[in-house]
């Protein structure tokens, strides 16, 4: 579990070697035993005792910016723990297990996808038939990942990505051929972007990517090296694995301000190359994405907020390393 200090003044202490934290809504003590890091996102007061808690059972200190990039961390000058996490991953991804997380990850995704275009179906009377067709054919082609479950990914890498390729396509032609102008659009453009949802698209993708490198930081584990997604160069590869089945929930955010007309043409600007979201279109677009993020929703049997989910999430994939490396 990670423990996240997202708000201004919180105090952060040790009480009887266990962490002590004070804030406006009460004090409350934690096990270090409990934890696999700590996460800063606001500023707060840090004792030099906390620290020094941290470091004897090598958890990771975190210090995040207000989009969720990691800025800084604190650790023990000690790496065993995070070496070996970091040496199990790689070992992992060589294992069929990698295999079935990846294809888990998928299969949350197109669950989100379709729960989108159910979503919009409802919304967009007009679009009925076009949304119930691509949905059928989403679940047609999502059977098509079942084969892949017992091969191991350098087998069957570039078949899996061909599928969820396909998928894809489906999805953003329903989707985008059923929005109200000006947000129509005939397919995904990513950088850069043709049409203004693909661009405002584009920058909340941005904006998660970074919130999912964070919690695979605050884990243990190594961004940069991917299961499926591997072989880019200075690319954290691990967070293109692990954002896939958040992205629906993007999609989910930027489908309701598109249908309530609170994206304005107005948040971008055009050159030569494409669409982009200018200096206003920021200004609406980063206190929108924040604001999720503390969201509460329902998710894989769990209530929390949209960022503790993806950190949870983070930290199954630790952890089932770890189960996988001691096996």
């Amino acid at each position: 579990m990670q423990l996240i200090l997202d708000t201004k003044g919180i105090q952060l202490t040790k009480k009887n070697q266990s962490f002590f934290i004070k804030s406006e809504k009460g004090t409350r003590t934690i096990s270090p035993a409990k934890l696999t890091s700590i996460a800063v996102t606001a500023n707060i007061m840090l004792g030099a005792d906390a620290v020094k808690l941290a470091i004897k059972n090598q958890l990771p200190i975190l210090f995040f910016d207000r989009i969720g990039k990691a800025e800084a961390r604190l650790w023990s000058p000690y790496f065993e723990s995070i070496a070996t996490l970091r040496r199990r991953q790689v070992k992992f991804a060589e294992t069929v297990d990698a295999t079935v997380w990846m294809l888990d990850l998928f299969s949350l995704k197109t669950e989100g996808q379709l729960a989108n275009l159910k979503w919009l179906r409802g919304k967009r009377k007009r679009s009925m038939i076009v949304l119930s067709q691509a949905m059928n054919n989403i679940k047609q082609q999502n059977r098509s990942f079942i084969p892949f479950r017992d091969q191991l990914l350098d087998e069957c890498r570039n078949n899996i990505m061909g599928v969820e390729g396909t998928i894809a396509r489906m999805y953003w032609q329903a989707l985008g051929n059923s929005l109200p102008r000006p947000y129509h659009f005939q397919k995904r453009s990513r950088r850069p972007a043709a049409d203004i949802y693909n661009a405002a698209t584009n920058y909340l993708y941005g904006m998660l990517y970074s919130v999912v490198e964070g919690a695979l930081f605050a884990a243990g584990l190594d961004p940069y090296l991917g299961l499926l997604h591997t072989d880019m160069h200075r690319k954290p590869t691990m967070a293109f694995d692990l954002i896939e089945p958040f992205r629906p929930w993007i999609d989910q955010l930027l489908l309701e301000q598109c249908l309530a007309n609170k994206i304005q043409p107005a948040f971008f600007s055009k050159n030569q190359y494409g669409i982009f979201l200018n200096k206003k279109g920021k200004a609406y677009i980063i206190p929108l994405f924040n604001g999720y993020l503390r969201t509460d929703r329902i998710y894989m049997g769990r209530e929390t907020t949209a960022k503790q989910h993806i950190y949870y999430l983070a930290g199954q994939l630790a952890r089932r390393i770890r189960i996988v490396g001691e096996g």
